[in-house]
């Protein structure tokens, strides 16, 4: 499968473009400087140079995609607004691009999904990451009430280590309680390319973890 993938520098976006490569798919990315991704030698990636924010090269990078995963990420910025400066770009590319598969990383706890975390983490990501989790927040809300064949992805706090698949998928609506816990990058990457490739999941909200 063709796939497009932005924030393929970050440390999801690396998972998920190693665990593409190893399943077959050919991966075109977007990234602002190609210095920084190991694979962009590899034949089976087509690297483009420009901005997630921008409309006009996101179009340019998921022409001719089956889907477009976006895990971006804002690294240690805490103040970030990536997630609502790039949601409607990536829509509006999308659309002229016509292709309908999005899957889309965000975090338990943007908007008001912090009513689903565990109140520790509910009280940390309050107190150390407001104002990125109300942006995250925002963008969810454009992706979701688009026209795209969405799919939200919230996972719990990060963890590093291998790929293991033994985490749990839980949809936001529909069920209750709170949520904690850790889930490795890697299992995250692990659910961005399945959904993406299963089909699974479509307009749903999903939290990840172990």
């Amino acid at each position: 499968m063709r796939l497009t993938l932005l924030g393929a520098t970050g440390p999801i976006g690396q998972q998920v473009l190693g665990q593409a490569l190893g399943a077959g798919h050919r991966v075109t990315v977007l990234v602002r400087d190609a210095a920084r991704l190991p694979q962009r030698d590899d034949d089976r990636v087509t690297v483009r140079l420009g901005d997630a924010a921008s409309a006009a090269d996101v179009e340019g990078a998921v022409r001719g995609s089956r889907a477009l995963i976006c895990a971006l990420g804002p690294g240690k910025d805490y103040k970030s607004t990536l997630a609502t400066r790039t949601a409607g770009p990536v829509l509006e590319a999308m659309a002229a691009a016509g292709v309908e598969r999005l899957v889309w990383l965000s975090a338990l706890g943007s908007g008001d999904t912090s009513r689903r975390q565990s109140r520790f983490q509910a009280g940390a990501s309050k107190l150390v990451m407001g104002k990125l989790m109300a942006d995250k927040g925002i963008a969810d809300e454009t992706i979701a009430h688009s026209d795209r064949a969405w799919t939200i992805a919230l996972p719990v706090m990060f963890a590093n280590g291998r790929t293991t698949g033994e985490y749990e998928t839980i949809p936001l609506d529909g069920t209750r309680g709170r949520v904690g816990g850790r889930i490795n990058r890697a299992d995250v990457a692990d659910f961005l390319l399945s959904t993406t490739t299963s089909g699974l999941w479509v307009r749903r909200r999903v939290i990840l973890t172990r």
